[in-house]
């Protein structure tokens, strides 16, 4: 089953007796907006949505698009494809319901934003000596040599950090709360509180 997800935080549950780590999901109806084909559009895939949204917040194209595809009036906050996934059963739509304890998911999101960082906390350098008047304790040193008189492809230096779309593979379900639509999934899950994620049992 595929659909999105967003998350809520992290918090302990007791599994066995044991405390186990998780984060919380919420789990929205997921609905197909539409399907391609590698014989027509040179792919596999579907398209999925989800998170309702207010069609006045929505503009003429995505209007017309879910109008097309789906026959829908509804807008959603979450629109994206899927790919090589195949839809069994006819379905259109995917809800809470479709996961089961121990599920394995494949979850990918967008890591934290950092912001542009140092060497230090980007890259875990040691930095430099903190005694004799040095006055720059957290500079990176030396990033070349003589020859070849330029900066190697690939050094790491500062620069942005997060924000970078991560994929989690195979994260099993410990726990699933029908009545609020929550998935407590194993672990920390990447990505900042209420950010979306993509969902895809395994």
């Amino acid at each position: 089953m595929i659909g999105f997800a967003k998350k809520i935080g992290m918090t302990r549950l007791f599994v066995e007796g044991k405390s186990v780590a998780v984060t919380s999901l919420v789990f929205e109806d997921s609905f197909l907006i539409q399907s391609k084909i590698e014989t027509k559009d040179g792919y596999n895939a579907v398209q999925i949505g989800a998170f309702k949204k207010s069609a006045a917040k929505s503009n003429s194209a995505a209007k017309g698009h879910v109008k097309k595809h789906a026959n829908k009036s509804i807008q959603f906050i979450k629109l994206s494809e899927f790919r090589d996934v195949k839809i069994l059963d006819n379905r259109i739509s995917f809800n809470i319901n479709d996961f089961q304890v121990g599920d394995a998911l494949d979850i990918t999101g967008i890591t934290i934003g950092r912001g542009f960082a140092g060497v230090v906390k980007r890259h875990g350098f040691g930095g430099q000596p903190a005694s004799h008047g040095h006055d720059h304790v957290r500079a990176a040193g030396s990033i070349g040599s003589r020859w070849p008189q330029r900066v190697g492809i690939g050094k790491k230096m500062a620069g942005r950090m997060g924000t970078q779309t991560r994929t989690l593979k195979k994260v099993p379900i410990i726990a699933i709360d029908l009545v609020n639509k929550l998935l407590f999934v194993q672990g920390s899950i990447q990505g900042a509180n209420k950010s979306i994620l993509k969902i895809k049992k395994v």
